[in-house]
This record gives structure tokens, sequence and C-alpha cells, in this order.
């Protein structure tokens, strides 16, 4: 009894002179700075589909959007000072903002500056999403990735969170006319009437 009393002593007075306690505070510093430095600058091109309190979806990210947020528009030629509350569904845009995204879904990044592009080929793809946005009723657009924009037509894959359904939609440019999924055209309605 005696030896396992004087054993059991040895083994707390070896452990009482550890320095162990030092690492984890050691390797905790060296953690927080490697997180630090993963953080680097980004931008995100896209279009706006969803505006929420302080939020703004482009893409697939909900980016928050604080009042410290720089907001300017670009036409190609020159910048100029805009303000959060000309930030509409549709518009194209530029996101900057600092990277790792938190991961969630959708997911999720704090915006350092917002860009409105208001160039003419972007004003013409800015039209043609509101065009579909506003005709199909949809209040919450997920588009899963960039936009692709090709000749005359912009396409892309979208959740309707609403919904849940995935499709393909791609739009005409000029006409606003659009095919969704299975490939059949849907034309925007036009106000006729019989002339009998």
């Amino acid at each position: 009894m005696k030896k396992w009393g004087l054993l059991l002593a040895g083994m707390l007075f070896l452990s009482a002179c550890s320095e162990e306690e030092a690492k984890p505070a050691e390797t905790e510093e060296k953690e927080e700075v490697a997180v630090e430095q993963e953080q680097t600058e980004m931008t995100e091109s896209g279009f706006i589909t969803q505006i929420r309190n302080d939020k703004v979806l482009v893409n697939n990210i909900y980016f928050a959007v604080g009042e410290e947020v720089e907001v300017e528009t670009a036409d190609g030629t020159e910048n100029k000072d805009a303000v959060v509350s000309d930030i509409r569904t549709g518009m194209k845009v530029d996101i900057a903002y600092k990277g790792p995204l938190e991961q969630a879904f959708p997911l999720q990044a704090e915006a350092d500056s917002i860009t409105i592009l208001s160039d003419e080929e972007s004003l013409k793809q800015t039209e043609a999403l509101q065009a579909y946005i506003n005709k199909e009723q949809i209040a919450s657009l997920l588009i899963l990735g960039q936009p692709i924009v090709r000749d005359n037509e912009i396409g892309f894959l979208f959740n309707n969170m609403d919904t849940g359904k995935m499709q393909e939609v791609r739009i005409n440019m000029d006409t606003h006319e659009y095919t969704v999924g299975n490939g059949e055209e849907e034309p925007e309605e036009e106000n006729t009437e019989d002339a009998s």
C-alpha cells in the first residue's frame, strides 16, 4: 500500500513540475495569427437577386451591408459616389470583401465596398434579369455560381428559395423572352384584343 502511495505522490509531483500548461497558450496565439493571415481581399461579380434587412444576395453569397460600406457606380469611364439605398434587385455589381467565407448555405461574408456596374452592357443585363424577376414574381432567387453571358443571352442555374426548385434560365437581353428548365419558351405577355 505504501508503494502505491509513493507512486501516486511521485506522479503528482512530476505533473506539477511539468511545463505543458504554457504550450497550449502559445499554440492558441499561433492559431489566431494564422486565421488573421488567411483573410484576403476578394471580389464577387454578379447580380443582386435579393435584398433583406442589411444583406444582399449575389450569386450564392449573402453579403452583410453595414453603414460603413462604400458604394459607388461605375459606367466604364468614371466612378461616382452612391449610397446603399441606390441598390436594387437585379443590378449587376462587384462586391469587395475579405475572405474566407462563412460556411453556411448560402455562403456569408461582410461587404467592404459595392460597385454598381452601370456601363451599357451591364445595364442591358440588369434590365433583362429584372424583367424576368418581375414577370415570375420571384421574391427569393438564389443564382448558383456566376451567370454566363454569351452573345445576346444571359444564362444561369438558380434555386427558387420559396419552392426549393432548381432550374436553368436563359434570357434574351433584347426581347427579355426567356426559357426555363426544359427549353419551352415563355414569351412576355402582350396586351392583345380581338378585333371581332
